[in-house]
């Protein structure tokens, strides 16, 4: 016997139709740059040394493979139940979560490694703790218990979905652009004190220069386009979601292998001393204080 759906079933499922091609979309993003960018994947994961950026790059990199796997099997898997749902749901908030913490780490290094030895930069990770990654872990938890799961109406298309999304993930999103101005601001500052002392621009730090503006604009951008969302359905939001940390993860992982690249291009460094950044004084001098990173 056919069924027959009511207008507002067709609707939903007309939403979640939608979502699911924007998180296709999102993973083909993923699968297109993991592909372009396999070569230097592949000599950056064999030549590159064991340190915590390194850890730092492969968590961003392929935690959200989690992602992509979690949500492709609650999308094509029909008939799961409302906890598993649920479950997917906040495995995937939380796993989100670490994969832009990381994509922001692999930028504040930079600027600790610019800053040299200063001991500042314990007191601003200290600062950086406490008021920003503990307010994000709360604010991540708040949002996952005020979410709603329900099933959806048309099993077909996907097994369920989120009808309520709680503004209060804005403050999460307050919180990673005052993050992302405060790495830049950083950055520009150590940058420039650079240039005073050598008097030209170091050419890891134009990279560097480059990509903190790009992630900053990007950031903004995304942050700005994510809290307008929560005016239309949940489900645009989730779907979203994935999109923003699929491109934050590509931005940061993009920025650490050219900054590796380019600190081991034997034109650069002909004796081929790898060389993460670390800027030592005097600032012509490269330090491998963090070699093969």
């Amino acid at each position: 016997m056919d069924v027959v759906f009511n207008q507002a079933d067709i609707s939903i499922g007309n939403t979640l139709q939608n979502t699911n091609y924007a998180f296709f979309a999102a993973v083909g993003v993923w699968f297109y740059d993991f592909m372009l960018t396999f070569d230097e994947e592949v000599e950056f994961i064999i030549h590159a040394r064991w340190r915590i950026p390194k850890l730092l790059y492969l968590v961003n990199r392929y935690l959200i493979f989690a992602v992509i796997v979690v949500d492709v099997f609650r999308i094509l898997k029909p008939g799961l139940s409302v906890k598993a749902c649920s479950t997917f749901f906040t495995l995937n908030i939380y796993v989100r979560g670490i994969a832009l913490y990381c994509a922001q780490s692999l930028f504040m290094r930079r600027v600790w490694v610019m800053s040299g030895g200063n001991r500042w930069r314990w007191i601003v990770a200290f600062l950086n703790v406490v008021f920003l990654v503990i307010p994000l872990v709360v604010t991540l938890a708040f949002f996952d218990s005020s979410s709603t799961v329900v099933q959806s109406p048309i099993p077909e298309i996907t097994s369920c979905y989120i009808t309520k999304a709680s503004r209060v993930v804005i403050v999460a999103y307050i919180l990673l652009d005052i993050a992302a101005t405060e790495t830049l601001g950083l950055m520009l500052y150590h940058s420039w004190k650079l240039y005073r002392g050598s008097g030209h621009i170091i050419p890891l730090v134009r990279i560097l220069i480059r990509h903190h503006v790009f992630y900053f604009v990007y950031g903004l951008f995304f942050s700005t386009l994510l809290v307008a969302i929560l005016t239309v359905p949940a489900a645009y939001y989730d779907a979203a979601s994935d999109l923003q940390v699929v491109l934050h993860v590509i931005l940061a992982t993009r920025m650490h292998r050219e900054l590796w690249s380019a600190a081991t291009d034997r034109e650069t460094n002909p004796l081929r001393i790898v060389s993460e950044v670390v800027f030592a004084i005097p600032v012509s001098d490269l330090s491998d204080l963090e070699a093969h990173d």
